[in-house]
């Protein structure tokens, strides 16, 4: 998973995908992204419920399969068009690899919770004086 690209549908099916991923992604068209990115669900679906509840793009560094991945989901309709781009990954040859890719990691997750902009809050007309 470097660059991964597709569209999910609102029970989180897949329903299309990028040319280039049609080999390895083609037989999993109408099955939930779960089936193919196993454990995912817990990370993902916070990110795709805020898109859909916003209807903004939302981007996101999350910590992965062994690695850190940006995540960007932009809705369309009542899809989510999803792009993922494995950014590091744990490096565990040695035990000094392993220390100073889990403080990369830890890093990269830091520095993108800080830029992430806070959610809007809930607006209602009858709250203005």
């Amino acid at each position: 998973m470097n660059d991964l690209r597709f569209v999910v549908d609102g029970d989180d099916r897949i329903t299309r995908v990028a040319d280039e991923h049609r080999a390895t992604m083609a037989r999993y068209l109408g099955h939930p992204l779960w089936t193919y990115l196993p454990g995912s669900e817990p990370v993902l679906s916070p990110i795709f419920e805020e898109a859909r509840e916003t209807q903004e793009r939302v981007e996101s560094t999350v910590f992965y399969a062994g690695g850190t991945v940006d995540v960007r989901v932009t809705p369309a309709d009542a899809t989510l068009a999803v792009r993922l781009r494995r950014r590091t990954d744990l490096n565990v040859r040695t035990l000094a690899t392993l220390a100073q890719s889990l403080r990369s990691i830890e890093a990269e997750l830091a520095a993108r919770e800080r830029v992430r902009p806070d959610r809007l809050a809930p607006a209602s007309p009858r709250a203005l004086p």
